[in-house]
């Protein structure tokens, strides 16, 4: 059955890189929603700490790659951030939740999935836990 699945930096990065400490949990989990056909959805805030890692690592050449296959790929969603939801997300998730070091990324990300009613993203870190949502590509107690 065919869902949304979120796409977070840190599940993202982990899944391409071999390196990182989750890889073959994020891996496995981001290769699973490809074979289920659900649409992979992200911020262009995610694509700009994406890009920026990439370009860091490997080189600018390979974040402009990266960006440029995001767009070509019609499994791949993003939603582009602007003044009302960059606002409610702050509003939401920033304010409430003030005790907690999310991003501004985070908090998008998360107002993201509650509008779409996304239950589920990729990540390795606790943010997405902490505001409700299913993380898939951490390993459990990480």
């Amino acid at each position: 059955m065919s869902q949304a699945l979120f796409l977070d930096t840190s599940g993202w990065f982990a899944a391409m890189s071999p390196r990182e400490r989750h890889h073959g949990t994020a891996l496995a989990g981001y290769e699973h929603a490809l074979r289920d056909g659900d649409t992979l959805v992200t911020t262009n805030l995610v694509l700009g700490e994406m890009q920026v890692l990439l370009s860091r690592l490997l080189g600018p050449a390979h974040g402009l790659e990266f960006l440029d296959r995001v767009r070509e790929d019609t499994r791949h969603e993003v939603v582009w951030c602007d003044a009302e939801l960059g606002l409610a997300a702050v509003d939401r998730w920033l304010r409430p939740f003030r005790m907690e070091r999310f991003s501004l990324c985070d908090a998008v990300s998360f107002e993201v999935m509650q509008r779409r009613q996304i239950h589920r993203v990729l990540a390795i870190d606790r943010h997405f836990a902490v505001a409700g949502f299913e993380v898939v590509g951490a390993v459990p107690g990480s």
